[in-house]
């Protein structure tokens, strides 16, 4: 059987047809207690009546507007992001989302493992040859100086 969302025009193919002929991801949407928002301006990140992140393409509002980005409309958020003016360090996640996943970060030592994790990929003092064009730190720079007039 097929037939096509009367929501977001997609066609479904299979035997499970839901409430109003939806897709599967309108009719959770819509059961969850979502709602077509008005859409964001330009450069604005705009939330519904429960704290979610309202899209810019398509008016619905998610927790996680990334993975809702990727999955809907096949862009990144980085895409989205530039597409939409928006600045590359915007929250476009729920505020107890993020909240929860710090929380958790924290619970797990997650910054003591990143510290670990990255002090032998650490460019030590002198090993001017492994940073690939970036820029010397002011300090090795003040330091080599100190001892070339020695």
């Amino acid at each position: 059987m097929t037939y096509t969302c009367k929501f977001c025009g997609k066609v479904q193919k299979g035997s499970k047809v839901y409430p109003n002929e939806l897709c599967q991801g309108c009719y959770k949407y819509f059961h969850d207690g979502g709602t077509i928002n008005p859409l964001p301006s330009r450069g604005e990140i705009a939330r519904d009546s429960r704290g979610f992140v309202v899209c810019h393409i398509c008016g619905r509002a998610y927790k996680r507007l990334g993975s809702h980005i990727r999955e809907s409309h096949g862009m990144t958020i980085a895409e989205y992001k530039e597409m939409f003016g928006l600045c590359s360090n915007s929250r476009t996640t729920e505020h107890e989302y993020s909240e929860l996943m710090r929380r958790h970060a924290i619970e797990n030592n997650m910054p003591e493992q990143l510290l670990a994790a990255g002090f032998n990929t650490r460019i030590k003092t002198g090993e001017t040859r492994l940073r690939k064009g970036k820029q010397v730190r002011l300090q090795e720079s003040l330091d080599k100086r100190k001892r070339k007039t020695r």
